[in-house]
Formats: structure tokens, C-alpha cells, sequence
């Protein structure tokens, strides 16, 4: 403590104050009159969040034909306390796409995302997938389908 005594560094001082500071915050959390810690594992907050649960999550289309375009309806239900929100769908490519619920889906409700595959221009074993993002947790979901594109 013999550098915080002297006169020409008072940089080093204000430093020691702040590290002091922070120290007794970190340290004395348990008291402030907040929520308690286990509040989560209680499930006061848990139980009012959606859950997510895909009937499946994969869908393979077998053979097609170059050009056509094919679609799938993956099924889920809410499982969770609360609204599902279904935020968006994204696709690795423009071949893929996702259409899905715009309006909440209560608990207990079902729903279905309509994944569409368009094979123009695409050849042999494909593989695509689409994520969906969700205020749920996990927040993203991801479906794959598959296909064997022959030409015609």
C-alpha cells in the first residue's frame, strides 16, 4: 500500500477504489431483496416458455425428376406453457423454401411448416435444409429433406 500513499499517481489510486468496488458488488449478491437463484429450477419461469416438438425432422422425397417441384409439411405441436412463435424460416439456397405459421400457436396447438423443393437445374443426391427460428428454446430447428434428382 506504500504506492498508494504517494502523491504522484492518483491514476493508481482511483484504479484501487474501482477494483475495491467491483470486488464487494461481485461478492455480496445474495441480499439485494431480487429474485431468488433457484428461481429458474423452481420453474416460475420456465413453465411459461413454448416447446418445440417436430413430428420428424428429416423427410427424404426418393426419386424425382429434374424440374419438379415438391413439398412437405413437417408437423409439430407446442408442447410448452406458452405462445410459440414461429419468427423465420431460412434456407441454404433459393431452391428451398419455408412457409410457416404467422399467427402464435397456443399450448397444445399444432402447426405445419411447408418446406418446397424446386429441382431445376439440380442433378444426382441433394441434400437441403431449412432453419427455423422460433422464441422458443433452443431458439432454431433445423429440417432437412433430401432428394435423388434424376433427368428426364
Amino acid at each position: 500500500m506504500k504506492i498508494l500513499t504517494q502523491n504522484n499517481n492518483p491514476v493508481l489510486l482511483l484504479f484501487a477504489v474501482m477494483l475495491a468496488f467491483f470486488v464487494v458488488s461481485c461478492n455480496g449478491g445474495g441480499t439485494s431483496g431480487g429474485a431468488p437463484e433457484n428461481a429458474a429450477t423452481e420453474g416460475n419461469s420456465e413453465s411459461r416458455f413454448p416447446k418445440v416438438n417436430f413430428e420428424k425432422m428429416e423427410h427424404d422425397f426418393g426419386k424425382i425428376f429434374s424440374g419438379e417441384k415438391v413439398t412437405y409439411s413437417f408437423s409439430f405441436t407446442n408442447t410448452g406453457d406458452g405462445p410459440l412463435i414461429i419468427v423465420n424460416t431460412r434456407s441454404g439456397c433459393g431452391c428451398t423454401v419455408g412457409d410457416y405459421p404467422r399467427e402464435p400457436i397456443q399450448p397444445g396447438g399444432q402447426a405445419r411448416i411447408k418446406v418446397s423443393f424446386n429441382s431445376a437445374g439440380r442433378r444426382g443426391f441433394q441434400s437441403e435444409s431449412v432453419r427455423v427460428v422460433t422464441n422458443a428454446q433452443p431458439q432454431e430447428y433445423l429440417l432437412r429433406i433430401t432428394a435423388e434428382v434424376l433427368q428426364n
